[in-house]
């Protein structure tokens, strides 16, 4: 606003206009420039006047100006252009208010230029301290604007208090130096790239968003919604609790999400035919390029396409990809699972009836896991003392009977459960009654005794371990 004042104020005349009449007549007072722009129905023109506070006085109380003043069809042509649905976003499209009133400044000369009084070519000033070349060609008028933009007069020598007004059917764009704009930050680029079920897996992972956020440099290969989708097919679930699940827990997740995620900023310009990165998941990705196009192949060998390059963010850079990188991934054996959840009874059990190696071979099992404490009732239910009084009472056949009665010679996780009741067959060659609800998963054995999974869906190299707060019998002689 100060360069318009200072502008406005300098009493320079571009144009020196003398009217002669030998029989002067009287006339009608001249209306000021909101009046004129209010009767031409330019009321986009004021709308954005207005916008620049104190601009409206600034050109009223000026000694002499002339406006090339847009239509409203030429600031919806502008909106159309910088894609904006309103003034308010036409504004943030050029950068804000301050190039607003830079827009506004380069529509007004400070002197009075009447369309007869034109030259064939004029080049003039402007209150935005640039110029536009105005050219005359017999009737028509027209404006160059500093991009090249072409405006034609409409209705010209609108006679205003202190100069004139030229309606023009385009609005005049200056040379603007836009606002640097800071890079969004990785959760903002995923967000506007619609990525929702990756930033849900991210989310998922306590502190992992923190860490990246928070990383001094970082490459993101990044998975749209529908590679997600893909994933969740070939993993045979319905979501990404359940693809959780079969993938082996939330640490397995970290590391699938870490090793889309390279501790260097690489844009693809700065890619080479082939390149080997390093990844937060502890596994490396080769990365080819070859021409526009990149892609990225997993430790399985499958590949996936950068379908969005170059996604700046804060700390370094986002590719957006078609398919889920899948790392190496390690799931604990029966024996590691049920060491990690302290089933040191049922461990026993099976170590005793020579079971262990048995179910480490075999192809897919699920297996319900007892607790300690479930051992426990059972022998207080017998009125036993130890596990070698409960073998001992029921002989080393029937005890492996039991043991061989929680395992199911198939992979079930929970969600792969029909709702309602089901019979399994079992190792022990009796089938076990599982039943699944909305409160959870229960067993029943064969003499009708019901307890509850506890723990379910824990992922082992060979198939699933449900936990359950009993021990199950089947038929015993």
């Amino acid at each position: 606003m100060k360069r318009l004042m200072t502008l406005l104020l300098s009493g320079a005349l571009f144009f020196a206009v003398v009217s002669c009449n030998d029989d002067p007549q009287p006339q009608m007072p001249a209306p000021n420039l909101v009046d004129a722009a209010n009767a031409a129905g330019l009321t986009t023109l004021l709308a954005a006047v207005d916008a620049v506070p104190g601009l409206g006085s600034a050109l009223l109380n000026a000694d002499a100006i002339t406006v090339f003043a847009p239509t409203n069809e030429a600031f919806n042509a502008a909106l159309a252009a910088f894609g904006a649905s309103s003034l308010p976003e036409l504004v943030d499209a050029i950068g804000g208010p301050e190039n607003l009133e830079v827009v506004l400044g380069f529509h007004v000369v400070p002197a009075v230029a009447l369309s007869g009084s034109l030259n064939a070519t004029n080049t003039v000033p402007t209150l935005s301290g640039q110029s536009l070349t105005v050219n005359r060609s017999g009737n028509t008028v027209t404006v160059i604007d500093a991009v090249g933009n072409t405006a034609t007069v409409i209705a010209a020598d609108v006679e205003i208090q202190n100069g004139v007004v030229h309606v023009i059917d385009r609005v005049l764009l200056p040379e603007l130096e836009m606002p640097e704009v800071p890079a969004p930050n990785l959760v903002e680029a995923a967000t506007a790239a619609n990525l929702t079920t990756l930033l849900s897996a991210v989310t998922a992972v306590d502190g992992l968003a923190d860490a990246l956020l928070a990383a001094d440099a970082i490459t993101v290969f990044a998975p749209t919604n529908d590679a997600f989708a893909d994933a969740l097919e070939a993993f045979n679930a319905a979501n990404l609790d359940q693809l959780v699940a079969r993938i082996g827990g939330l640490d397995n997740l970290q590391t699938v999400l870490g090793f889309h995620v390279v501790p260097a900023v690489a844009f693809s310009g700065d890619l080479e035919a082939t390149n080997v990165f390093p990844t937060l998941g502890g596994q490396d990705i080769t990365v080819t390029r070859n021409g526009n196009g990149v892609t990225v192949t997993d430790a399985l060998g499958r590949t996936a396409n950068v379908v969005a390059a170059d996604v700046e963010i804060e700390n370094g850079v986002v590719h957006v990809i078609d398919g889920v990188l899948v790392p190496a991934l390690t799931l604990p054996n029966i024996v590691e699972a049920a060491t990690a959840a302290d089933l040191t009874i049922l461990l026993e059990a099976v170590t005793a009836a020579g079971l262990g190696q048995a179910l480490l071979d075999a192809d897919e099992i699920t297996v319900f896991a007892p607790t300690n404490q479930a051992f426990l009732d059972l022998l207080e239910a017998l009125e036993l003392s130890s596990l070698e009084e409960l073998i001992a009472t029921l002989g080393a056949e029937a005890v492996t009977k039991v043991l061989t009665f929680h395992v199911v010679p198939a992979e079930a996780f929970s969600f792969d459960l029909a709702d309602g009741t089901q019979t399994v067959p079992t190792l022990a060659g009796e089938e076990l009654t599982v039943t699944r609800s909305a409160d959870g998963v229960t067993v029943t054995d064969a003499a009708g005794s019901t307890y509850n999974v506890v723990v379910a869906d824990v992922a082992i190299q060979n198939g699933v371990v449900h936990v359950i707060d009993g021990v199950v019998l089947p038929t015993l002689d």
